[in-house]
């Protein structure tokens, strides 16, 4: 069986079980009543903190771009928007490669640049999430829940490492990579090393402290609108939950993000969503209305917009794929948006 349909497999098998554990015993009267009490100005709310979150990371984006391009903020909106909607509904973080080829080909950028810039954003995301994980003084009670939790601090410290050594010892980095690439045929060898100390290029600019702290503030005020996006459909429902039952939340939903699913995490989402709120003595019926509402809330309007921020490229689905999976590292540029 072929990997890509193998992934599928499990993830239909997932989906389908956390469909099962999501629905079974489940109070749709009481459901119904919950979803008939939902104050919707705290929704509006909700979803605006969602697209405010979209649009500050184009702000921490354009941060590690604007060396070699400064570009509008509309359209490093977009291309967050886009690279959301493709990681919705095309499993395997497609998105990301998507948000790396779209401005290298507008811009005339090197993609492999521009792809290390991306992987920096998801590293300091990947640091604040460990972070948190380890000081938020309620996770120590659920830690032995969190399977991979020694995992998940050795990979950040690992990270942390080679970071280090990719910033400040980029020479030794060049020559490990010939020495390795040695054993590549000479074509494939020129380009791998191109492409690698391209992106080495994008994390040198860590060296300045200045911009990495504008980087690590920027990724805290994506956290708290995260955040405040949860706290907001608190409110909406009536839950009696603060802004740290929220947060703990946020945290219980990106672990649940990490098995296979089917596009839309339909499923999945709702149950951990549950099983977080359950932490803080929700039922099944309020935490699955929650849980369903903050899934249209968080993944709805970027469906729509991606769709239609999609056609102004001339991009469908499929061409998109295509085109992405094939995309040399530097290319010319494409239509604009």
């Amino acid at each position: 069986m072929k990997r890509k349909s193998l992934r599928y497999l499990i993830g239909f098998a997932i989906t389908a079980l956390a469909l099962w554990l999501s629905f079974r015993n489940l109070d749709w009267a009481a459901l119904q009543t919950t979803l008939g009490k939902v104050n919707f100005f705290y929704v509006g709310l909700a979803l605006f903190s969602v697209l405010l979150t979209v649009y500050v990371m184009g702000w921490r984006w354009n941060i590690l771009l604007q060396s070699k391009q400064k570009m509008p903020m509309i359209y490093m909106f977009k291309l967050n928007i886009i690279s959301q909607y493709l990681n919705i509904v095309i499993p395997g973080r497609f998105g990301d490669v998507a948000k790396a080829w779209l401005p290298a080909k507008r811009y005339s950028l090197s993609g492999s640049y521009v792809l290390g810039t991306v992987v920096i954003e998801k590293m300091f995301d990947f640091f604040a999430w460990v972070i948190l994980w380890v000081t938020v003084p309620a996770l120590f009670a659920f830690k032995d829940e969190f399977k991979g939790y020694t995992m998940a601090v050795g990979i950040c410290v690992g990270l942390l490492v080679t970071l280090v050594v990719v910033i400040w010892k980029r020479e030794l980095v060049r020559r490990l990579l010939y020495r390795f690439s040695s054993v590549l045929p000479a074509g494939l060898k020129l380009r791998v090393v191109n492409f690698l100390e391209k992106g080495m290029e994008a994390f040198s600019q860590l060296k300045s402290f200045r911009i990495t702290l504008v980087l690590a503030l920027y990724t805290a005020l994506i956290i708290f609108l995260s955040t405040l996006s949860n706290y907001l459909l608190f409110l909406a429902f009536g839950f009696k939950l603060g802004f740290f039952e929220a947060l703990v939340l946020l945290l219980v939903i990106w672990i649940g993000s990490t098995p296979p699913s089917v596009p839309g995490r339909v499923g999945i989402f709702e149950i951990v969503v549950i099983w977080g709120l359950s932490f803080f003595n929700i039922g099944q019926a309020e935490a699955m209305g929650y849980g369903l509402l903050l899934h249209v809330v968080s993944y709805l309007p970027k469906i729509i917009l991606g769709f239609i921020f999609m056609a102004g490229l001339n991009l469908s689905l499929k061409k998109a794929e295509a085109a992405f999976r094939s995309a040399p590292t530097d290319s010319g540029p494409v239509e604009n948006s």
